[in-house]
């Protein structure tokens, strides 16, 4: 098959970003000739993989987007793919695969947020992705979010499927990476009897980490708390970590290469956000042997079980966090619970949710060659 794969943004990080690459590679190493149209790249992870870059002169993240997602639409009408797999902010394909929620769901979860332009322009390009007609198939990677798109657009029972997040478990390994993580523990002059947690991300308000200082800062344990990430509001939490008075307890440690060697180290991953439509970071974290905490708004939540993470209800239930984090903390060190999490995640490695994705679209495909004849 031709396949063309879209997305405005090819580079080495974030998580739709981990799928093209992931998807690409996939198809490549099948034999399958494979296109990514997209606006900038970084290298393919495939020697034969191409690139169409489509990038028109624009001002602005808003015009940007509406710009690239016309500029698919004249590309894909001229060219003969096979098959057209659009991951976001477009119209134009024959899967589409939502990998971060809906817009208004997006948007809902975000505290006094006002609709911008560039939002109100995201939400009319997916109105357009998902009208009857522009689409045989929608992919989304949490049922949570398969629900959001029924309900906001309307899409067929028929015309929807469910395929969770991966994770490389070779790469993600802890014994890989327990040297680099012990030395890590030297650096930052951790203490073998303390717990560590870990917060790791970007976008800490939807990601909680407002709710997750204040559980720490109830634990009547000794511990430590590692924050690693970027926001453009980090000295506000920093601030707000002296004022509960943690900030000899908490470290903000910036955006890191490596979070490897982070998921190997702490003794619990925290993810108590408020809107998450799966959550590659959680599988990461208990490939690493690492228990999670989380909430019901974590599309992750599907795929954990509590033998190796905590789901409570809501963020803002910080005497529930508090409860899970010190439930963890007591279980620091525990082998049998690292291979537990280890088990979990072997589940959903990346080969086998690749194969999943693959026949999905080799099924579309024949749809389409089906509707031709």
């Amino acid at each position: 098959m031709k396949i063309a794969l879209i997305h405005m943004r090819h580079a080495a990080s974030g998580g739709t970003e981990r799928f093209l690459n992931a998807l690409s590679r996939y198809l490549a190493e099948r034999g399958e000739d494979v296109t990514i149209i997209c606006r900038s790249h970084v290298a393919p992870s495939h020697p034969a993989i191409r690139f169409v870059c489509l990038r028109s002169f624009s001002v602005g993240k808003a015009q940007r987007m509406w710009r690239f997602a016309r500029a698919v639409e004249r590309h894909v009408k001229a060219a003969d793919y096979d098959l057209v797999y659009g991951l976001g902010k477009t119209w134009t394909h024959d899967m589409l695969r939502i990998g971060g929620g809906t817009i208004h769901n997006h948007m809902a979860s975000r505290y006094r947020r006002r609709w911008r332009r560039k939002d109100r322009v995201a939400a009319r390009i997916e109105a357009k992705a998902m009208a009857p007609g522009a689409y045989y198939h929608v992919v989304s990677n949490s049922r949570q979010s398969d629900e959001e798109i029924a309900d906001v657009y309307a899409v067929p029972t028929e015309r929807r499927s469910v395929i969770h997040n991966f994770v490389d478990t070779r790469h993600f390994d802890p014994e890989r990476w327990c040297n680099d993580a012990r030395l890590l523990a030297g650096e930052l002059e951790l203490a073998d009897e303390r717990p560590v947690f870990l917060f790791l991300g970007t976008g800490y308000q939807r990601k909680g980490l407002a709710s997750t200082l204040e559980a720490f800062a109830r634990l009547a344990i000794n511990a430590t708390l590692l924050v690693v990430g970027r926001d453009s509001h980090e000295a506000d939490y920093q601030a707000y970590a002296r004022r509960l008075g943690i900030a000899d307890k908490c470290r903000f440690l910036g955006e890191q290469s490596s979070p490897e060697r982070y998921f190997v180290l702490a003794d619990c991953y925290l993810l108590p956000a408020h809107y998450e439509p799966f959550g590659f970071t959680v599988l990461e974290a208990l490939a690493c042997g690492t228990p999670v905490v989380t909430t019901q708004s974590c599309g992750a939540k599907e795929v954990v079980t509590p033998e190796v993470a905590t789901v409570i209800d809501r963020a803002a239930n910080i005497e529930a966090l508090a409860a899970a984090m010190a439930h963890w903390a007591g279980r620091k060190g525990e082998a049998a619970l690292a291979e537990r999490c280890r088990e979990l995640a072997l589940s959903l490695d990346i080969d086998a949710i690749m194969e999943e994705n693959y026949q999905r679209i080799v099924d579309v495909y024949r749809q389409k060659q089906a509707r031709r004849c």
